[in-house]
């Protein structure tokens, strides 16, 4: 079986202030997360973290290290999706040598690590990635980086953070479910699809127009 998640940063207190996860400290979190994760997801089952599964805040951050040793606990294979984070550790601590942090990463017992991934199940196409910005058209696109900030349904995919879940794994059968309801009630209610008015597509990317206002204009007047 297949499931998903995103946002875990283990081991980082930092997360748990800011995101005010309800634990009282990150080692019960990471504790907690763990226990439910071998609860329902067994040895040869397939856990796609999409992206921040470790944590780097900068150049005298090791809790990255630490959750790369919390990885023999988990019964199934960790699938991972590079993340800010990872990409900050590439850059900080490998010298841009993404090559020598897959292997690291495998050392420790992470299966298979991408920058991002297309997959397929009950015959829907997905495009995992932890930014949306770096989201595809003509694929339902699960993401992360977001936390809770805008929920989990979106026009363009679905928000697979562990905040949006209860800090549990995301199943196929949720995502199908909640794939159902964005057909059946969320795409017909305008309210759902005004969540968020200032993306737009623009060449198979995502754009947040407001912020980048000027870009948008001119791609308008141009003849793409």
């Amino acid at each position: 079986m297949n499931f998903f998640t995103a946002d875990i940063h283990f081991c980082d207190e930092s997360t748990m202030r800011s995101d005010n996860r309800p634990f009282k400290s990150v080692k019960e979190y990471d504790k907690f997360t763990i226990k439910q994760w071998n609860k329902v997801a067994k040895a040869g089952d397939t856990i796609y973290v999409v992206g921040d599964l470790l944590d780097c805040d900068g150049p005298d951050s090791r809790e990255w290290e630490q959750g790369l040793k919390l990885i023999k606990k988990i019964k199934a294979n960790i699938v991972l999706i590079m993340g800010n984070n990872e990409q900050r550790i590439v850059r900080l601590f490998f010298d841009n040598d993404y090559d020598q942090f897959v292997k690291v990463c495998k050392s420790y017992g992470i299966k298979e690590v991408y920058k991002n991934l297309n997959i397929e199940f009950a015959g829907k196409k997905f495009h995992l990635v932890h930014q949306i910005k770096d989201g595809v058209k003509n694929r339902i696109n699960l993401f992360g980086h977001t936390h809770l900030c805008l929920g989990v349904y979106h026009p363009y995919g679905l928000c697979v953070s562990c905040d949006l879940n209860h800090f549990r794994l995301f199943t196929e059968e949720i995502l199908l479910g909640y794939l159902q309801r964005k057909k059946d009630y969320w795409e017909p209610d305008e309210n759902c699809n005004f969540i968020n008015p200032f993306i737009k597509e623009v060449d198979g990317k995502f754009i947040n127009v407001k912020q980048n206002g000027k870009a948008y204009q001119e791609y308008l007047k141009s003849n793409r």
